[in-house]
């Protein structure tokens, strides 16, 4: 069935859409439990003609995948086609606040999210969450990426040794 979510979160102000019972989001907003939370993302299935990917964004922060920092403000972006099944992923958020959305790449090399066809329906678990994507293709499939996010308990960081106030003296006068 040809259908452009566009024109419906357009209509819904830009805000989640019910549609054949199943709320429909162009975005999730993950409320993260620290500043510094792993993640989990697993790349579940596509079915699609193009590239599928998602992004994760924190406003005011960074993702670090496999020990690689994003420039804060940029972009991160995983590709199913290019990255691991499974990747693990640090988000270093100030306000704890991550974005998540997919995207995908047309045959002219061109990225593409939130228009058109695409949504995302979330289905929400005890400690992870599936999410349904459509792309940019007027369907209403919500399978042309299928992936689990998941969120990893906080790591409590090893305290630094204190370093000692006195004054050392020098091992040879």
């Amino acid at each position: 069935m040809k259908i452009v979510f566009e024109d419906l979160f357009e209509q819904a102000n830009w805000q989640p859409i019910v549609y054949q019972g199943k709320k429909l989001i162009r975005a999730d907003k993950i409320h993260l439990p620290a500043e510094k939370t792993s993640i989990r993302v697993t790349f579940i299935k596509t079915d699609s003609k193009w590239k599928q990917g998602i992004a994760l964004r924190p406003l005011k922060g960074r993702v670090e995948v496999e020990g690689e920092l994003y420039p804060k403000g940029k972009l991160s972006r995983l590709w199913e086609h290019a990255a691991p099944k499974v990747i693990n992923v640090t988000v270093h958020a100030k306000d704890k606040i991550l974005w998540v959305y997919n995207l995908w790449e047309t045959e002219d090399k061109t990225v593409h999210f939130w228009h058109n066809g695409a949504a995302m329906y979330v289905e929400e678990h005890e400690g992870y969450k599936i999410y349904y994507c459509n792309d940019g293709w007027p369907d209403d499939d919500l399978n042309d990426l299928i992936f689990k996010l998941e969120i990893l308990p906080v790591q409590e960081e090893e305290p630094s040794p204190k370093k000692s106030r006195a004054k050392r003296k020098p091992l040879k006068e």
